[in-house]
């Protein structure tokens, strides 16, 4: 699968014969879901978690779990984290006001353990990448199987806006 970062809370996901689009509401193929509820569209299955003011969606797509906070603006309770479970790849928002600092992102991070995390909504990661180890660059399309997730350590992937 492809991820392209679209800006603010917006990515795009190709892979095969679907497009997944995130941002306040998924869609998938050019559908869009309403909001939280389990959803199946094109083999990709889907849970939106209600968040008070914001939806997380967790997909299945080619073997692999998406997280998708969207605008989450706190840490996670037991609950979330329960019903968001194993996650592969992690979408999460990182410092634009309305979004969670690095000290709660970091929490969120050790309660899902996910393999990928993409940062989104953020102004300045100086913080984050120090937090986290980081010294690589950004990249402007992430290609991703599931054989080349990482097994030991984490891998935090920047994406460039695509415009």
């Amino acid at each position: 699968m492809q991820i392209k970062y679209l800006g603010g809370s917006k990515f795009e996901i190709k892979s095969k014969d679907l497009e997944v689009v995130l941002s306040d509401k998924v869609s998938i193929n050019g559908f869009t879901f309403p909001g939280p509820g389990e959803y199946e569209k094109a083999g990709v299955i889907m849970s939106g978690i209600d968040d008070e003011k914001n939806t997380i969606y967790v997909l299945n797509l080619e073997e692999m779990d998406i997280c998708y906070l969207g605008k989450i603006n706190h840490d996670l309770s037991e609950d979330e984290a329960k019903q968001i479970g194993n996650v592969d790849i992690l979408f999460l928002p990182l410092g634009q006001a309305g979004s969670i600092n690095t000290k709660t992102a970091t929490k969120i991070i050790s309660a899902i353990d996910p393999r990928v995390v993409i940062p989104m909504l953020y102004d300045d990661l100086a913080e984050f990448k120090k937090s986290e180890g980081m010294t690589d660059g950004e990249l402007d399309l992430l290609k991703i199987r599931k054989i080349d997730l990482p097994e030991a350590e984490r891998r935090i992937v920047i994406l460039k806006t695509s415009s």
